[in-house]
């Protein structure tokens, strides 16, 4: 063997040799953190779908006690206070395994209080309220917000008996970590008008990207396809969907439990 060979080999890689190898080593690491990262969101958005429906149990539980009734919500948006006892993150805690304030593993709000782990950043609107709880109930199932029921409290759904199909009806939904909403508990469904103008309107009082996919950016429903977040539903099962497979506009929603019952026919002739 040569000794110009043997001493290239004993003198280790040469510089070209380092460039392929680091080259090589760069774009496993470029495979690898990405399905590391994807493994990591998915494990966090099933955390959330198991909160979620640990709450719908919750609210099941409450309402076996309550002769039908389900928890309320209480925690306005804006700077306003009320009756903050009364909302479900208080009511549901003895039917509910974790803290009141329940927190998603999703959720990156800057308006947690310092005492719940957050940034101690007071909710939009306000001086000093701060993010009670990731989570949501959809104002149409309750009663302090209840669009039907200021119309006509004989159309209140506020109780399991009252909500025609549950399984079709969303009940716990990711509120907007920005804004006013964030520090609320519940959105208003009945503002949010026909789509593609309702995505706008509803991703400021929803995270609808909760689970994946871009924060709305002024462009159509269409546009924002790929957002998913997690959704419970009033018979206690849970889903990830994007906003557009659940909400069209009035006649054609899984938010109004007026319509919702009527979903699983006419969704399929729209």
């Amino acid at each position: 063997m040569p000794t110009q060979l043997i001493r290239r080999r004993l003198g280790g890689f040469t510089l070209v040799e380092l460039l392929v190898v680091i080259a090589i080593l760069a774009l496993l690491i470029g495979l690898f953190i990405p399905s590391v990262n994807s493994v990591m969101k998915t494990s966090r958005v099933n955390k959330s779908l198991s909160q979620i429906r640990a709450l719908e149990r919750a609210h099941l539980a409450y309402a076996e006690s309550n002769k039908g009734f389900l928890a309320d919500a209480r925690l306005p948006h804006g700077g306003g206070e009320h009756e903050t006892k009364e909302c479900f993150v208080v009511t549901l805690s003895p039917y509910f395994e974790q803290t009141a304030a329940i927190k998603s593993p999703l959720d990156q709000s800057a308006h947690w209080s310092v005492n719940d782990g957050g940034q101690g950043v007071p909710v939009s609107g306000s001086t000093n309220r701060f993010r009670k709880t990731s989570y949501g109930i959809n104002n149409h199932l309750c009663r302090e917000f209840s669009a039907w029921g200021a119309i006509d409290s004989a159309r209140l759904c506020d109780k399991m008996s009252r909500i025609k199909n549950p399984a079709a009806t969303v009940h716990t939904l990711c509120m907007a970590e920005t804004g006013v909403f964030a520090g609320a508990d519940h959105p208003h469904v009945e503002e949010w008008g026909d789509s593609p103008g309702a995505i706008k309107i509803a991703s400021t009082q929803l995270q609808i990207n909760a689970a994946s996919g871009k924060p709305y950016n002024g462009a159509g429903m269409s546009d924002h396809g790929e957002s998913m977040s997690p959704w419970g539903y009033a018979d206690g099962h849970v889903s990830t969907d994007s906003f557009s497979a659940l909400y069209l506009n009035e006649t054609f929603n899984q938010f109004d439990p007026w319509v919702s019952f009527k979903l699983q026919t006419s969704w399929e002739k729209k």
